[in-house]
């Protein structure tokens, strides 16, 4: 049986941060830097950068995706950072574009 590096890091996040949190870790997903822009038509969109700093490999998961707030259009994440596929998919459902930063 076959499994994609997306998937085992998909696993692995959510394994590791479940972990923490039943011991008693509280898990700051704070790192975020929302504001408003407007594009060339006028029009007011929401997007998020994602400070990911701190990680050797950036990686957006599910979880990310479900704590930024519902006006969210875009998300600006560093330029290697692995999406893993749960992440994705609510990319594609709530019609977020993505924007890699280098």
């Amino acid at each position: 049986m076959k499994i994609s590096v997306e998937k085992i890091i998909e696993i692995v996040v959510r394994e590791v941060l479940s972990e923490l949190m039943k011991r008693g870790y509280e898990i700051d997903f704070s790192t975020t830097v929302a504001n408003q822009v407007s594009d060339l038509s006028g029009n007011t969109k929401s997007r998020i950068e994602m400070n990911m700093g701190n990680y050797k490999t950036p990686v957006l998961t599910e979880n990310n995706i479900l704590l930024i707030g519902q006006g969210i259009t875009e998300i600006i994440i560093p330029e290697k950072t692995i999406i893993t596929p749960g992440a994705r998919d609510l990319i594609k459902k709530k019609k977020i574009i993505i924007t890699h930063k280098n």
